[in-house]
């Protein structure tokens, strides 16, 4: 089985400088680090113990509401360098999840990623990311109880960012591109799932019409791509207009409000639009305490079926709200929830089912000591779909998951 293939999970743990990163929480106080040169780096471990009371996130059928206790043992490795005013950030990580009485569910996750920004003047600037790894779709199976695995995937990702013009100046130029790939193993001459690509570029202007307030315009053309043959896809250019600022010290955010113009691929089908937004908003009323809320309207991936025979795509909204608050020097909570609602299409844009999402998180955290942290968390998810069509596919559920985590820097 793959998720019992310790002897990868060896290797990519001792990659990664036995060091893990916490699951949950705020990680810990003070990690500390090891002086590489002109590089620091932070290895750290976390050993975890839960239970998940719907393993394959089933409503109907064989594998509805299969519960089972979860153990995970993650390792990450992070490394930062600093020249200046720029910064170059990157992480190894592998993480391995195991269910008791569903062990064929078992998956280990393991992959680079990082960041890098580089201040090359006062006017000039560059961002990138990147994100290279074997990851699985956990939750979902290859082909429901007859391979109950998760399907694996190797993920390419990566995206760049050129700004030009000062900060602070009354004009200034953001020009971006974004490239993520999901490629599936295959089992038994067949792929685990939908391989799929996504590449965006665009632009944003923004106009600095008061202190520390920008008004902006965005414009960007996004390709949504299933990549095996005769499989389409979407183009999306979004044309955008709104906010962003830092009103006070204790308030940051942006708002983007526009339209979407989705294209299929697919042959003999109309162009469709709709309104299409992002806005993300940071309060800070106290030190010790931020409220965060975003809320987006798009077109994106279905992703809870990915080895569906015909793929899906999403059209629909999602809002969330995070609440983050230290209570003491050593403890603290963080409160999210999350109301998505979206239509479920195929390639031509026909709606096969409709689907409401309401998820719930709480998560208590305590510093035990300088470089430890101890974490209770709890996780609820409500899904409910129903079909727009015949055979549309719908799968109702409910899942509870809690998970007792403890986090240390080596």
């Amino acid at each position: 089985m793959k998720g019992l293939n310790f002897n990868r999970l060896a290797l990519a743990v001792a990659l990664a400088g036995y060091a893990v990163s916490a699951t949950a929480g705020t990680g810990v106080e003070d990690a500390g680090h090891i002086n590489l040169g002109p590089v620091e780096m932070t290895p750290m471990a976390t050993l975890g113990l839960g239970y998940d009371d719907n393993v394959y996130r089933e409503g109907n059928g064989e594998l509805a509401n299969k519960g089972s206790a979860v153990y995970k043992l993650d390792a990450s490795a992070a490394f930062k360098a600093q020249k200046g005013m720029s910064t170059y950030e990157a992480t190894l990580a592998a993480k391995n999840t195991s269910f008791s009485s569903e062990s064929d569910a078992n998956y280990i996750d393991y992959g680079l990623t990082g960041k890098i920004h580089e201040d090359i003047n006062s006017r000039n600037r560059l961002d990138a990311d990147f994100d290279f790894g074997r990851y699985h779709d956990a939750g979902s199976t290859i082909n429901g109880a007859i391979d109950k695995e998760a399907p694996e995937y190797t993920r390419t990702k990566g995206g760049l960012k050129y700004g030009f013009g000062s900060m602070e100046a009354m004009f200034r130029v953001d020009l971006f591109g974004n490239y993520n790939k999901q490629k599936y193993q295959e089992t038994n001459g067949s792929a685990e799932g939908n391989n799929r690509k996504t590449t965006e570029y665009g632009a944003t202007a923004y106009y600095r019409f008061m202190p520390k307030t920008d008004a902006l315009i965005e414009i960007k053309n996004r390709e949504l791509d299933y990549t095996a043959t005769g499989q389409d896809g979407y183009d999306v250019i979004s044309y955008l207009v709104g906010l962003n600022w830092e009103a006070t010290g204790k308030t940051t955010g942006y708002a983007k409000l526009g339209r979407r113009e989705r294209d299929s691929k697919a042959a003999n089908v109309d162009k469709d639009s709709s309104t299409g937004w992002e806005v993300g908003v940071s309060y800070m009323p106290l030190e010790h305490s931020v409220f965060q809320l975003s809320t987006s309207r798009d077109y994106g991936f279905d992703s809870e079926d990915p080895s569906a025979t015909n793929p899906l795509f999403t059209d629909g909204s999602t809002y969330s709200l995070n609440w983050n608050h230290k209570w003491t020097a050593k403890i603290a909570t963080n409160a999210n929830y999350s109301f998505t609602k979206e239509d479920i299409e195929n390639a031509s844009g026909v709606v096969q089912k409709d689907r409401t999402i309401n998820r719930f998180g709480l998560s208590v955290d305590w510093n035990v000591m300088r470089n430890a942290t101890v974490s209770l968390a709890y996780d609820h998810t409500d899904r409910d779909e129903s079909n727009k069509v015949v055979n549309g596919g719908a799968d109702s559920y409910k899942r509870g998951a809690y998970m007792l985590t403890g986090t240390i820097a080596l």
